[in-house]
């Protein structure tokens, strides 16, 4: 497997933001997924396949207070036409791109703004929510060549990045019942920490009776992230995903996916996973690995829709997009989530959907023919209450 540093991203941003927002995080194999990495512009190799660009960058009149923005916008098309998963779609969003900055579309936009104006130009064509520019008001580092590796440094800083946002956790909790509470809300490229930390979460929670994942604030992350935390639930070498390459046609399969031993028990309590609209991207496949192996029961609402894995590409010193330079196959159903989103097993309202988990893993508790009477009284007790809660107050039971 390779080194953590060198892995694709597969979400745009990194767990901080709505499936809208901006999108960042990356490294070669860890893809997109990744939402709290919104500052973290990182990138990965380019898979480019590189076309004639000279249409993407006509002679423009000099319009001094006009010709950087005209100029971010022909570097955007450039990078959809050299990496973006469809070429064909990506050589139609240039051009849409190209004709605008020639009105004069874009001028007078600056920063952010031109940052907004250029994403909803591209996903008018595309409709692909992780295409995505984003501007910064520091000097971006250099794009590193196609394959390399990020350095001591690099690593070190994103090391911290990570510490600091707690590897993606965000509550772990043991529920009365017997019910395992574990919100996760990024998967950050994978490595010996991350490892650490996820395996210490699930193994906390690994003895309960039923389990609730939560990713309705998940915005994405690592593919081999998802593989570490689905291997509890998972035997080993169980195939998750696949990664087809760029191409029109019927695009050959680039990179796969698969549980592997964990330290711990392999969990077959029931799994109950919670879902929003604001699940996206590797949340998404998280979700979908579970429902297309039948492994647990997908509470919520539709997802955001996102399934193309792909690297942030710099356009200059200020501006970045992220190009989706694959899509997602599942080895199951032969398709993805990519514009439809994943749908729920049992659909609810998304402040609804943990106490709807709750109360279903409560129900099943109940069945027990086991139960002594002090148990299923204690469980009755706790079971007429549970629709009443909120998710705070069940998280302070």
């Amino acid at each position: 497997m390779p080194d953590a540093s060198s892995r694709r991203t597969r979400s745009a941003t990194a767990l901080a933001v709505s499936p809208t927002a901006s999108h960042a995080m990356s490294s070669p194999r860890s893809r997109g997924i990744l939402r709290f990495m919104n500052r973290l512009p990182a990138f990965a190799r380019s898979l480019a396949l590189l076309t004639p660009l000279a249409l993407l960058a006509p002679s423009l009149p000099a319009h001094a207070a006009d010709d950087a923005a005209r100029a971010v916008a022909a570097g955007a098309g450039r990078k959809l036409v050299e990496s973006y998963v469809y070429p064909a779609r990506a050589n139609d969003a240039a051009e849409v791109l190209r004709r605008n900055a020639a009105s004069g579309a874009y001028d007078g936009l600056k920063e952010a703004a031109l940052a907004t104006r250029l994403t909803a130009d591209i996903y008018a064509v595309l409709h692909d929510k992780h295409v995505n520019l984003r501007y910064s008001a520091e000097i971006n580092p250099p794009e590193p060549s196609a394959g390399a590796t990020p350095g001591p440094a690099a690593r070190a800083a994103q090391l911290k990045r990570m510490r600091q946002i707690g590897y993606g956790l965000g509550r772990v909790a043991h529920l009365p019942g017997n019910i395992g509470y574990l919100d996760v809300r990024g998967f950050p490229a994978a490595g010996d920490e991350l490892d650490t930390v996820f395996d210490g979460a699930v193994n906390s929670i690994a003895y309960s009776d039923a389990i609730v994942l939560d990713l309705r604030r998940n915005h994405g992350g690592s593919p081999d992230s998802i593989a570490r935390l689905l291997s509890h639930f998972l035997a080993p070498k169980t195939h998750l995903n696949d990664f087809v390459g760029r191409g029109d046609g019927d695009a050959k399969v680039t990179e796969s996916t698969y549980t592997a031993a964990v330290p711990g028990p392999l969990i077959t309590a029931p799994l109950y996973v919670l879902i929003s609209s604001e699940t996206f991207s590797g949340g998404e496949e998280c979700a979908y690995d579970v429902q297309a192996l039948k492994r647990g029961t997908l509470i919520g609402a539709v997802t955001g829709g996102g399934a193309n894995p792909g690297e942030t590409r710099r356009i200059d010193d200020h501006f970045l997009i992220f190009v989706p330079s694959e899509r997602a196959r599942n080895p199951i159903t032969k398709t993805n989530w990519e514009g439809v989103g994943v749908k729920p097993d049992v659909e609810v309202p998304r402040e609804r959907a943990l106490i709807a988990a709750y109360g279903i893993a409560v129900d099943a508790k109940l069945r027990d023919a086991s139960l002594t009477a002090a148990q299923r009284d204690g469980l009755q007790q706790l079971r007429a209450k549970i629709d009443t809660l909120t998710d705070a107050d069940i998280l302070a039971l």
